[in-house]
């Protein structure tokens, strides 16, 4: 049960949350309830839907012989593109 509260909780669970939900409907107006880490989820997920193209190039240059576009499972390039956002552009 601590467990599941605390993964929950996670900060980078919810950025990954709201990318994938982002990715199968992009159309839905994005919110972001309260929680202990807000700006850093809305930092995040926003900034990675509007560097989308820059970290898919880098994704291609970089990781191209690691990611298959067609096999890699989406969840995994989400938290790879999240996780190069936060590399490049957070403090």
């Amino acid at each position: 049960m601590r467990d599941q509260l605390l993964t929950k909780d996670n900060p980078r669970v919810v950025v990954i949350q709201k990318l994938y939900a982002h990715h199968l409907n992009k159309e839905t107006a994005m919110t972001f309830p309260k929680h202990r880490y807000k700006k850093f989820i809305k930092d995040v997920v926003i900034g990675t839907i509007e560097r989308r193209e820059l970290i898919l190039e880098i994704m291609n240059k970089d990781l191209k012989d690691d990611i298959n576009e067609n096999k890699t499972d989406i969840l995994v390039k989400l938290i790879i593109m999240s996780a190069i956002y936060e590399f490049m552009y957070m403090h």
